[in-house]
């Protein structure tokens, strides 16, 4: 059997699928997390990093285009593994899940979509938007700060981000269990422990960059 067989085959699909997702919580959202963090410290301190963050721009648009690979095959493994499960059932009202699955196991599908949509959503909001300049003790410097101070300062938006943070939780406390599931590093069972550090890592990183617009909306 070709790599290209073990790849498109149940086991290849879900190997993927987990892979790329590791990919993104290990230099994307933890490193994202860590530097938003920064922005409860005060300007000088979140202009600072988003400054230090642009002189690596090199290695940032690496970062970048790996995500964009990553988010791809995550995306197109997640459809195939959706879509085969549902033709295995063979039809609708078999695809009722077992007690045994979680809540974040079963809404899998839709937290997915709304990531997606957050996704979009928060590159339109700071990425693409224009950067006012900033003097930063002698450097030129864009005040990201002020950026996403204003950009909080709507009760709207902040429910928005607010929502899309619990689909964040859900999504990422089963995707760390169902990651080492695949990788064969954990049993599904009740009581487990890594199922529950897997929830409560979830809640912790969720909770922290739901923090955010939250403090930007009180300042």
């Amino acid at each position: 059997m070709g790599i290209k067989q073990v790849l498109l085959s149940s086991i290849g699909q879900k190997l993927l699928l987990a892979t790329s997702g590791l990919v993104m919580f290990l230099l994307f959202l933890i490193p994202h997390m860590g530097g938003n963090v920064l922005f409860l410290f005060g300007k000088d301190l979140f202009n600072s990093y988003a400054m230090h963050l642009h002189q690596l721009v090199p290695i940032v648009i690496g970062i970048e285009l790996l995500m964009l690979a990553a988010i791809t095959v995550h995306m197109a493994m997640a459809f195939r593994v959706v879509l085969g499960n549902w033709r295995a059932h063979g039809k609708r009202h078999t695809l009722r899940s077992t007690p045994e699955r979680s809540l974040a196991a079963k809404l899998m599908p839709v937290s997915g979509a709304m990531i997606l949509i957050f996704i979009v959503k928060h590159l339109l909001d700071f990425t693409f938007q224009a950067k006012a300049p900033i003097d930063l003790h002698g450097h030129m410097a864009h005040d990201v700060y002020t950026m996403v101070l204003t950009c909080f300062q709507d009760p709207l938006h902040v429910a928005f981000y607010l929502l899309f943070m619990v689909a964040v939780e859900f999504h990422l406390s089963h995707a760390l269990q169902s990651t080492l599931q695949t990788y064969g590093l954990y049993i599904p069972r009740t009581g487990s422990k890594i199922k529950l550090v897997s929830t409560l890592i979830a809640i912790g990183m969720a909770g922290t960059f739901a923090i955010i617009p939250i403090v930007a909306f009180i300042r």
